[in-house]
């Protein structure tokens, strides 16, 4: 009952972002990545007695200038339980200029990439040194203002008297750590000095708000249709000008924390054909019209009505053979061991598969599914992270990874004559019994491909993951060398409900390093396996490595025990750490 107290609450202040310009000092809930990839969400420092938000910019020296006094600022309030964050929305700025700043100057406060500025509207930023004090449980801004002192001044009305040598935002920040904040109705402000900020998309679409038809549909068409569609894997579909205007306010919520779109990848780290990117210029027209009212627009077609479910759901076509997975009971409530499943191939010849696309025969239930190609009648049960040479992965089914996968070119599976697949099916129940019937389709290659494509399972996991209770950042890494060249071409991370971030990366021979993909808030309703559009090569004895944390506490909105100790298991409520590397050698 706590628990779903704990939730229900959370839940309730993140809809308070629906609600981002009720009142001058209530702000909505947001998230965004750091200069250094790491992921920050308002709600998610509840703990903190207040987050000091301080706006930052690489181009004005006057703000430059002050980056030692912020360092000090921190200083004195962060061992009271004050956070300090930094925040760049300056549209000059680049990433590799912020770095740059922040190294050249030792300024190791995180510093917030408001590249799309959205933040710093809803915050009412103007100024690069403008400093925002924000109450995180209650979303409040208790203050608005600059760093000067300014002694001698009495505001009786936020209980702070006249005295020499203060300013109002130390007042404030005694006040906060003494639990006793200004009124729910007001925000104490004072001069701010600093560079202006300019904010050109806000100009441009306060005067000419973003088309329905010409501006935002296609954006939606691009990025969200796939799946808010009829028969799709999202709540609801987007069909009709009405049904998005309907769902606008949740959309903006769910963008402006980095929910949607799902799948959200450090962007500055390789590139990925699946990754769901989206830029801020389509984040400013979406949430601008949003603000706007979300307006029709005079055209007369409405351009998402128009759009489609696909008449098949074999994405590719027909399949040149189809596996029956036996159909499968799943009671209405309880939880269900791993069903380990081998069905022998009817094949008189080797095969090479090309493509395959699994097709869950009830998504309500079916939570993934691993397939392997394995000898016929392999009866060695299937352990998640575990490596086999006996087993060849061959694909997976996961929230998020439903579509059909082609393997690269000049690559494919082989299946020897006398194979069967082999499968791992986690079922979970819904509170009605249904019968599941997967499917998976296989499609063959015409000739011979040169290499094998293969997945390595790089693991910490097992009784080796011991999470304490209400831990916010419990890390864990792992490491693998390669013994022979590879090319790299996607990856997946692997955790369960208190799976927070995971980073993979490559230690080459000579000891340099490259990131691969860094997923700074790890969802564990969205498992694709990435695909890298420029594949890597990492020559033999290449070591790759995978660092990740874990978030047991009450922040965890999908945390189902914050005061439970976990361990390594198959279930959701157990946990694992794994990074899922795909690529074939580079010879034979």
């Amino acid at each position: 009952m706590k628990n779903m107290y704990r939730v229900l609450m959370l839940v309730a202040l993140a809809s308070l972002s629906l609600q981002a310009n009720a009142g001058s000092n209530r702000i909505g809930n947001f998230a965004l990545l750091d200069h250094q990839g790491n992921s920050h969400q308002l709600i998610k420092y509840g703990d903190s007695r207040a987050v000091v938000l301080i706006s930052t910019s690489a181009h004005c020296l006057e703000n430059i200038e002050k980056l030692p006094k912020y360092r000090l600022l921190r200083t004195t309030w962060e061992r009271q339980g004050v956070t300090f964050l930094g925040i760049d929305s300056s549209a000059q700025d680049s990433l590799a200029e912020i770095r740059k700043m922040a190294e050249l100057h030792h300024f190791d406060i995180p510093i917030l990439l408001d590249d799309s500025q959205l933040v710093a509207e809803s915050l009412g930023l103007t100024k690069a040194g403008e400093i925002v004090v924000l109450e995180p449980n209650r979303l409040q801004v208790l203050y608005r203002g600059g760093l000067d002192i300014d002694s001698q001044r009495a505001r009786p009305e936020f209980k702070i008297p006249a005295r020499a040598g203060t300013s109002f935002l130390a007042d404030t920040l005694t006040a906060a750590v003494a639990r006793d904040p200004v009124p729910r109705d007001g925000t104490v402000t004072a001069p701010a000095n600093g560079c202006d900020l300019s904010f050109p998309a806000r100009e441009q679409h306060a005067s000419h708000v973003p088309d329905y038809a010409t501006e935002v549909a296609p954006i939606l068409e691009e990025k969200c249709v796939s799946c808010h569609i009829e028969g799709g894997i999202a709540p609801f579909a987007m069909n009709s000008h009405m049904m998005v205007q309907g769902w606008s306010p949740m959309m903006k919520e769910v963008m402006m924390t980095k929910r949607m779109p799902p799948a959200q990848v450090d962007p500055s780290i390789n590139h990925f054909l699946n990754a769901r990117y989206i830029s801020p210029a389509e984040l400013q027209t979406l949430v601008h019209w949003i603000d706007a009212g979300a307006p029709r627009g005079s055209s007369e077609v409405d351009p998402l009505t128009l759009i489609h479910p696909p008449q098949s759901e074999w994405q590719l076509g027909e399949p040149d053979y189809i596996v029956e997975v036996p159909a499968f009971t799943v009671p209405a409530t309880g939880v269900l061991d791993y069903e380990n499943v081998t069905i022998n191939l009817p094949f008189a010849e080797d095969k090479w598969v090309k493509s395959v696309q699994h097709i869950p025969g009830d998504r309500r239930v079916l939570h993934h599914l691993l397939s392997y190609i394995v000898p016929a009648d392999y009866a060695e049960a299937i352990v998640e992270g575990e490596n086999d040479s006996y087993r060849e992965f061959l694909e997976g089914y996961a929230p998020g990874k439903d579509e059909a996968v082609t393997y690269p070119e000049n690559s494919g599976m082989f299946v020897p004559k006398g194979s069967a697949i082999q499968m791992s099916v986690h079922y979970t129940t819904f509170g009605k019994e249904t019968v599941d019937k997967t499917r998976i389709g296989l499609y063959f290659a015409d000739t011979a491909p040169k290499f094998q494509y293969s997945t390595y399972s790089l693991s910490h996991g097992g009784d080796n993951i011991v999470i304490p209770p209400g831990v916010a950042d419990h890390r864990m890494s792992a490491s693998y060398v390669f013994e022979d060249e590879v090319l790299l071409h996607g990856v997946r991370p692997h955790m369960h409900y208190r799976g927070k971030n995971m980073r993979m990366s490559v230690v080459y021979p000579d000891g340099t390093r490259d990131d691969i993909i860094n997923v700074p808030d790890y969802n564990f309703a969205w498992q694709p396996t990435y695909r890298l559009s420029e594949p890597m090569l990492l020559p033999a004895g290449s070591r790759v490595m995978i660092e990740g944390a874990f978030d047991n506490s009450q922040y965890n909105l999908g945390n189902p025990d914050p005061a439970a100790t976990v361990h390594g298991g198959a279930q959701s409520w157990d946990e694992m750490f794994i990074g899922y590397f795909s690529y074939h050698k580079t010879s034979n």
